[in-house]
């Protein structure tokens, strides 16, 4: 409608997004897109760090693969501590306040964890370091989202989600060239205790040091102002983005107003509230839904699918480099015999008689091409996905995976270990990656957050317990391990096909989810253009 005054008001339920449409697209999109990857990449990074520096550590600290598992747990559960935390702290202090706060403490704490000379102090740091890389895992996507308009939100955050993918495929690349360094620790050891693993640890720092001073740099997210009713530093930061897009002065922006339509009534009643209480409060409500019908058995459902994904990717996935490092061993002991995986378990007694504290570069050249696999897997069926069932991807992928985890006991070499352990890694990342479209569907759009919150929680659950498997009975009997993950992994796929193939979702989507992260479309704005 056009008022006398030339004032053209838009009513309708994307206010917000026709406002991002007006800034553009260019140089400050790019930035965004490149802090986030960062961040993500920092993300992969203390993901995947145990499969090469716990291994590689294993003989200067003279633990065992036990305690091994019970450092990977320790990740694991700092993860499901923090799980439905950084979300509601976000909502009511900011995206960019957290992203860089937890950034920055987790860059110390994996610097500390270098220097400790004890197994218990870094069973607390890596405690630590899943209880606050948790944030960007559940703040970074919708950070970058909500700075995208609606044409380039959902293939912008599918981006940043390769990101993930491409640190699981530098780790070993790092780890080719830092932990066969054997003379640091002949040079400088026994002073700094600067062993060629803890200066691994150190570089890994430096990259979420700087992510967390670059999202210094960057400003909070606009549709968190207008959430929290800023609208004049809303404006301020999208007049920001419209100068560095086109290169206009900020007064050249064409919105100059945010009206908001709250029913009096309504907004009387929110102001007794604070703003914790009244997160609390919907949360609880959400998560009261969640556990009735008829969405009791869609949550029972996903919430399985991602146990038995993460059951198998942070179980035998982070045990993989391991493997290799026995089989590398077996074959330098008896070049012409043909190990079984029951075997390689009894070499561990020979490992820690003539221990090194170095890293067998053949393992990380194996692991390369592992996630160089992950990486393919993912594009081609990211490209995929456009044109499937939102369940297929995860049905296939799963499928696959859990055939290819039981069949690594029966292999006698290398090369088929690498075989079976690329199609292992490259089905499970992609089917965790997708397996946050199942939820989105089925879920009605007032509840999918916390509901990907909670699925998450369960898959942290299942990547806990299947490091306590693998650390105790690894060493003994590693048959008992390999064959539950197989068995959880072939249930959780064989759980997608009770995947309906039509949404029960009765609310109208105005929220796209990438890798299981949600990004919420604001709605109840009027926006002005003059």
């Amino acid at each position: 409608m056009v008022k006398a005054d030339g004032v053209v008001e838009l009513r309708c339920v994307k206010d917000y997004d026709a406002a991002v449409q007006r800034t553009g697209y260019g140089r400050f999109h790019y930035e965004i897109l490149a802090v986030s990857a960062m961040s993500i990449l920092s993300l992969g990074f203390q993901n995947g760090l145990s499969s090469y520096v716990f291994p590689a550590a294993q003989c200067d600290l003279n633990f065992t693969s036990f305690e091994l598992g019970i450092l990977n747990m320790a990740f694991m559960i700092g993860g499901i501590a923090s799980c439905f935390l950084w979300g509601a702290l976000a909502d009511n202090l900011g995206r960019k306040k957290i992203l860089f706060y937890t950034h920055l403490f987790d860059a110390i704490v994996t610097i500390i964890c270098s220097v400790l000379p004890t197994t218990t102090n870094l069973l607390i740091c890596r405690f630590l370091n899943g209880f606050l890389i948790g944030a960007p895992g559940s703040i970074i996507f919708t950070y970058v989202a909500e700075f995208q308009p609606p044409k380039y939100r959902t293939p912008i955050v599918c981006c940043c989600g390769v990101f993930f993918t491409i640190s699981w495929l530098l780790l070993p690349f790092f780890a080719y060239f830092i932990l066969p360094l054997s003379e640091i620790n002949a040079s400088l050891g026994n002073v700094l205790f600067l062993t060629p693993w803890r200066l691994f640890l150190m570089i890994l720092a430096i990259p979420e040091l700087l992510t967390a001073l670059w999202i210094l740099k960057m400003p909070e997210s606009p549709k968190f102002f207008l959430a929290n009713d800023n609208h004049v530093d809303c404006l301020a930061v999208l007049r920001n983005m419209y100068s560095i897009n086109t290169g206009d002065h900020p007064d050249m922006f064409p919105v100059k107003h945010l009206v908001e339509e709250v029913k009096p009534s309504t907004k009387q009643k929110l102001a007794c509230e604070s703003k914790t209480l009244r997160v609390l409060k919907t949360m609880r409500e959400q998560m009261k839904s969640l556990f009735k019908p008829p969405l009791l058995i869609v949550t029972i459902l996903t919430s399985s699918i991602m146990f038995a994904n993460m059951f198998g990717m942070f179980g035998l996935g982070l045990w993989l480099p391991e493997i290799f490092v026995r089989f590398d061993q077996f074959e330098k002991l008896y070049p012409n015999a043909t190990p079984s995986v029951k075997e390689l378990s009894l070499l561990v007694q020979a490992k820690n008689l003539s221990c090194e504290a170095t890293f067998d570069t053949s393992v990380t050249q194996n692991t390369v091409v592992i996630a160089s696999s992950s990486l393919l897997f993912n594009i081609v069926c990211s490209t995929l996905a456009t044109k499937l069932h939102f369940k297929v991807i995860p049905l296939v992928t799963m499928l696959i995976g859990g055939a290819t985890s039981a069949s690594i006991y029966f292999l006698t070499s290398s090369i088929q270990n690498l075989v079976v352990a690329s199609l292992f890694q490259a089905s499970m990342i992609t089917a965790n990656m997708t397996i946050g479209s199942i939820a989105v569907e089925l879920f009605p759009t007032k509840v999918v957050g916390i509901a990907l919150c909670l699925i998450m929680c369960a898959g942290r659950l299942g990547a806990m317990a299947s490091s306590f498997l693998f650390g105790y009975y690894m060493d003994a009997q590693c048959e008992v391990p390999i064959f539950v993950v197989g068995a959880v992994v072939l249930f959780g796929g064989l759980l997608c096909f009770l995947v309906p193939r039509k949404s029960k979702a009765v609310e109208e989507r105005t929220m796209s989810v990438t890798n299981g992260i949600e990004v919420a479309v604001l709605s109840g704005y009027d926006v002005k253009f003059r």
